[in-house]
Order: structure tokens, then sequence, then C-alpha cells
């Protein structure tokens, strides 16, 4: 099983790969891997898939990135954490918090990752 501080740096890769490198993104998954961004959307299994869904919210802003917000919680093979994406419309920035569950293989990288999160709680950045 990998070790909680293992947990964490995948945490910390998906994290900060999230914004711009999307091979590094997809590399925190295993080959059969699971997204489902948000909870209640079709399921994207696979490197391809979840490549696919990089791509597909990579369009629809000048720029995202994640940070997270709080503690990274882990138990046992899994982590939940919040966290919140900056999204770049328009040179305006707005931000989501989102609330990321995830399971984990013996290698620390990710089985399966769910996110809560709603576009309701979308708002303007505060300075």
């Amino acid at each position: 099983m990998a070790t909680p501080e293992q947990i964490r740096a995948t945490v910390e890769t998906y994290v900060a790969s999230f914004g711009e490198r999307r091979d590094d993104y997809v590399a925190c998954f295993t080959t059969d891997g699971t997204v489902e961004d948000p909870v209640g959307t079709p399921v994207r299994t696979g490197h391809a898939d979840i490549s696919a869904f990089w791509d597909e919210t990579h369009g629809l802003s000048d720029a995202t990135r994640l940070e997270i917000t709080g503690p990274v919680r882990v138990a046992g093979n899994e982590a939940a954490f919040p966290m919140r994406a900056v999204v770049t419309l328009g040179g305006s920035d707005m931000v989501l918090p989102i609330i990321d569950v995830m399971t984990f293989d013996d290698d620390a990288k990710i089985t399966a990752m769910r996110a809560f999160w709603d576009f309701a709680d979308l708002a303007p950045r505060e300075s």
C-alpha cells in the first residue's frame, strides 16, 4: 500500500500539473484510472479519455489552475481534500470551490478521482 506521504506527493503533482502540463497530469493516473468530474457526469476511463477531459476543460477558459485550500486527508488508499479552480475568462479570474476524493494503487497512482462541485458556486476572485 502507498504511504500517506506518497499519496500526498501524487496529489501535489496532480494539482500543480493541471494548469499547463497535461502529460504530467495524466501520468498521475493508472492506465485504467477514472475521472468523474463533476460527480454525476459520465466517468472518463483511461489515459486517452483523461487527456480528452483535460483538453476539454482547458478549452473552456483562457487559463485554469488548481489550488489546494485545506489539508489533504489520507485514510488507507484514499484521500480527500478541498481546493479551488482559478479560471481566467476574458482577463478576469473566477474561482470554483471543489472537493476531490481519490483512490490510489500501491504505487500511489490515482485509480479513481471524483470531483464535487457545482457551477452555481463559480464567483469572481476576491483581491
